[in-house]
């Protein structure tokens, strides 16, 4: 699971540096793999400021420039196309390291003319692969600034392995919530928006009664009118970019956010592309599904599926379809959240070896009391990013009950783990990681949250504390 520093914060107001929150994840239970922090990498690079531009005296592509540093003004031989007094710019003195380069710059002389530093292009400095000319930097920069105070969060990107007992840290706001509870932070508890709906619903969805009990027990749609499926904007692009993601189009990368964000796989299909109703219901034996991979699978008998009046377009809880797939040319949407069991997603899964984001959570368990939020996140972001129109919400089936009581003794921590923890701090503990507790007769009354289906008994309770 990966995610940046700067959507992290987005839900953990924290003074804390990377490597120290690395640290309390690890002591959770979250164990980090790796920390990428280019700041550690850039060093003593800093901002300095081009005086004076003159043609170089033996080379006709080179030019000599006086640039002000942090260490006063000196000479720089440069080749960019690009450069020009009053520019801003990240200067390497010799001795500092160029990370794009993976070299130490060393004084040299180009030319017969002596260069004292070197000003860095974005390859460089590991931004992009553009290294046509130098950076650029807003002219209000102050120089002398180290270029690393001013590179963003969204560039240092955490690492951690996910046990497959906790699908509640496959979404990053479930990793705040532990380090909140932790002592790392204060947990951001965002309002869930509600977007009321203009029209009617234009297809209704029915869950057949092979899997209204089980398999799928709950569906919840939203059709939208007259949405343009444009390019996300940048801080959506610089969130999928930061953990390994290709931003497609506004309406994909919604999807792509909230499964990342908030542990909670959605679908959007284009309207028109549907044939009549949806129905949610087991495959037939041979039934064939082309699939957003380009691949067409021979399902075996049982395999759930999302179906319109003509075909299956979408196999539930794993992959979409390809001829319902969204495009620049889509203006009416239907989006599903749903929630499937993760013995069948991940049975079929296997069978078909499908990998992808929403089987990796839906096997583990996702939080089906989320269904309804996750999808008025995303018709929030659809209206504000696309345009449009929502429509009223459809629901069918219920939200399945999960619910555990758990009757604890606090007494338990210390006989245990032998830890002497107060049974106030026991509580403020749980109640951080959202247990629902109340103290009876000296004991807890615990109601473990759905989004933990690790959690069975009192062995599990000491666990967290």
């Amino acid at each position: 699971m990966k995610f940046s520093f700067s959507w992290l914060k987005d839900y953990l107001e924290t003074d804390l540096s990377a490597d120290e929150i690395g640290d309390i994840l690890t002591d959770t239970g979250l164990e980090v793999e790796s920390i990428e922090d280019p700041k550690k990498r850039l060093g003593q690079l800093s901002v300095g400021e081009i005086l004076t531009v003159e043609k170089h005296p033996n080379a006709d592509k080179l030019k000599v420039c006086e640039v002000k540093s942090s260490t006063g003004i000196i000479n720089i031989v440069c080749g960019a196309p690009n450069v020009k007094s009053g520019m801003k710019v990240v200067v390497a003195r010799p001795g500092d390291f160029i990370p794009g380069l993976d070299i130490y710059l060393k004084s040299s002389k180009i030319r017969d003319v002596k260069s004292e530093g070197m000003m860095c292009s974005e390859r460089e400095l590991e931004i992009s692969d553009e290294h046509d000319g130098i950076i650029e930097l807003p002219s209000e920069t102050e120089v002398g600034t180290l270029f690393s105070e001013l590179v963003g969060y969204e560039k240092t990107v955490f690492e951690i392995a996910i046990t497959p007992n906790r699908p509640d840290a496959l979404g990053i706001y479930g990793i705040a919530r532990d380090l909140s509870a932790s002592g790392a932070g204060k947990l951001r508890i965002s309002e869930i928006p509600n977007v009321e709906g203009l029209f009617k619903p234009l297809l209704n969805v029915k869950l057949d009664a092979e899997v209204a009990s089980k398999e799928c027990p709950l569906f919840v749609g939203r059709y939208f009118r007259a949405v343009e499926n444009r390019e996300s904007p940048q801080w959506l692009k610089n969130r999928l970019i930061s953990i390994g993601l290709s931003p497609i189009s506004a309406l994909v990368d919604i999807t792509n956010y909230l499964t990342f964000d908030r542990g909670r796989p959605l679908h959007v299909f284009d309207a028109d592309k549907l044939s009549g109703g949806l129905t949610v219901r087991k495959s037939i034996k041979g039934e064939r599904f082309h699939a957003l991979d380009d691949k067409i699978y021979e399902l075996t008998e049982g395999m759930i599926v999302i179906a319109d009046e003509k075909e299956i377009v979408s196999l539930g809880g794993i992959i979409g379809g390809m001829k319902s797939a969204v495009s620049d040319k889509t203006k009416n949407v239907f989006l599903e959240a749903a929630y499937f069991d993760p013995i069948s997603i991940a049975s079929t899964g296997r069978k078909l070896q499908i990998n992808s984001d929403a089987r990796y959570r839906f096997e583990r368990g996702i939080d089906p009391n989320f269904t309804l939020s996750g999808s008025n996140i995303a018709t929030k972001m659809i209206i504000d990013l696309c345009g449009g129109e929502a429509s009223d919400v459809i629901i069918a089936g219920s939200v399945p009950s999960l619910k555990k009581k758990i009757i604890f003794d606090p007494k338990k921590v210390k006989q245990l783990i032998g830890i002497e923890v107060n049974s106030k701090r026991q509580l403020e503990i749980l109640s951080s990681l959202g247990f629902l507790v109340k103290e009876v007769a000296r004991k807890f009354e615990i109601i473990v949250p759905a989004w933990r289906p690790d959690v069975h008994g009192e062995v599990d309770i000491v666990e967290e504390v």
